[in-house]
């Protein structure tokens, strides 16, 4: 066996072990050594919203998978494993995703302005990419992953909860800057 393919197979099988590791760990000790401090704040921001409104259990399986999921496609990318029309998906993806946290923010900054169909056809569309994007590269269940926390963000009830309901503390007046400014910087674009 030449040199060549021996490297090869040796990098895919790291590639592989280190994409099963990271799966396994991603618990907020260990996403905190991946995930920067911003991001970290929308993650236990979010967490906080879906422990006030989900089982805690259930709550906790939605962010191991958020974080699971940028974990596994930050190793894909920063390996590049994309391919050029993946790598092309990825930017359609961080441009709707861009998009949706300015809708977002535009429904927290206009009162009685959120739509809430607009808003799941966003997240739809996300979510179509980012499968697209990681089907070749992981197994079955990373996409359960991915369906499984687009289908909670997608719940009617939850949405509402986020986004109308004043029983509980408003994570909306948390989340809104918080994205705006991981998304934006803070020099946003101005609201659409």
């Amino acid at each position: 066996m030449s040199d060549a393919i021996v490297a090869t197979q040796s990098h895919t099988l790291g590639m592989r072990m280190q994409k099963k590791l990271l799966g396994k760990m991603a618990s907020k000790t260990v996403a905190r050594h991946f995930i920067d401090d911003d991001a970290g704040k929308v993650l236990d921001t979010l967490n906080s919203f879906l422990k006030d409104h989900l089982p805690e259990d259930e709550a906790r399986k939605i962010i191991k998978n958020i974080i699971k999921i940028i974990i596994k496609m930050g190793i894909l990318y920063s390996n590049d494993k994309f391919a050029p029309n993946e790598k092309f998906l990825l930017k359609q993806m961080m441009k709707k995703f861009s998009k949706l946290i300015m809708t977002l923010v535009t429904f927290w900054e206009v009162a009685f302005s959120f739509d809430e169909k607009h808003f799941k056809a966003q997240l739809a569309e996300i979510e179509t990419i980012i499968v697209q994007i990681i089907q070749p590269h992981l197994t079955e269940k990373s996409e359960k992953r991915v369906r499984y926390v687009f289908g909670h963000f997608s719940e009617s009830s939850l949405l509402a909860a986020l986004f109308r309901n004043q029983n509980h503390p408003n994570h909306l007046d948390t989340l809104a800057p918080l994205l705006r400014d991981y998304v934006f910087g803070k020099d946003p674009p101005p609201s659409a």
